[in-house]
């Protein structure tokens, strides 16, 4: 008896199902692995951290992390959060380093550069070009090296170049793991630094 042969057509139209499959799997897994990693980073720089910047980055970027499994269920609601976030989030981290390093930011100034960053995430949300969004996440890091810079402050200084790698990679493959790692990884090094001076500071007052 001639064994059972599975027709070319169907076998063909299998292959695709099967792919499809193990590529809706990966990127559950990706999605999640970036949303873990991400609330971690932002639970941990809210605890740790101080400041009212870093902690309003630090809970953008926890909706970013809770958008990122959803956006299974709803397509396209990871890209509606992080268009506004991106560039808020790059603007209290740059607001938050200059505050450290230069001293507070008045509040007109502030208050004019988190509003310019948001209507650079609204203008490409309802259509306009990708950079207006993530053009204030690439020039917050660029504002934090520099303050890192006139302090010599090592990590922010590489806070801030995660936060320009961030944006690079966030223009290269949307809201995909890599970017969102190197965001977790800017967000975590600015409340560890804040950890470390505050260390500093209790060793030093307990030193006669």
């Amino acid at each position: 008896m001639a064994p059972c042969r599975t027709p070319p057509r169907i076998a063909f139209a299998i292959r695709p199902s099967l792919k499809g499959r193990v590529r809706s799997s990966t990127m559950f897994d990706s999605r999640l692995i970036a949303a873990v990693v991400l609330l971690a980073a932002s639970l941990y720089a809210a605890k740790a951290g101080t400041g009212v910047y870093l902690r309003f980055a630090a809970m953008l970027c926890a909706a970013l992390a809770a958008a990122l499994p959803a956006s299974l269920l709803l397509p396209g609601l990871d890209a509606a959060v992080a268009l506004p976030v991106l560039p808020l989030a790059g603007a209290g981290l740059a607001l938050c380093a200059i505050a450290r390093c230069l001293g507070p930011m008045p509040a007109l100034p502030a208050t004019l550069a988190l509003a310019v960053a948001l209507a650079g995430g609204i203008a490409a949300l309802f259509g306009g070009s990708l950079l207006f969004a993530l053009l204030p996440l690439l020039l917050g890091g660029l504002a934090v090296m520099v303050a890192a810079l006139h302090r010599a402050v090592p990590s922010l200084l590489l806070a801030g170049l995660l936060l320009m790698a961030a944006a690079a990679a966030f223009l290269a493959r949307g809201v995909a793991l890599p970017g969102v790692l190197l965001l977790a990884a800017a967000l975590a090094g600015f409340a560890g630094q804040t950890r470390a001076s505050n260390s500093r500071a209790v060793f030093g007052s307990a030193t006669p």
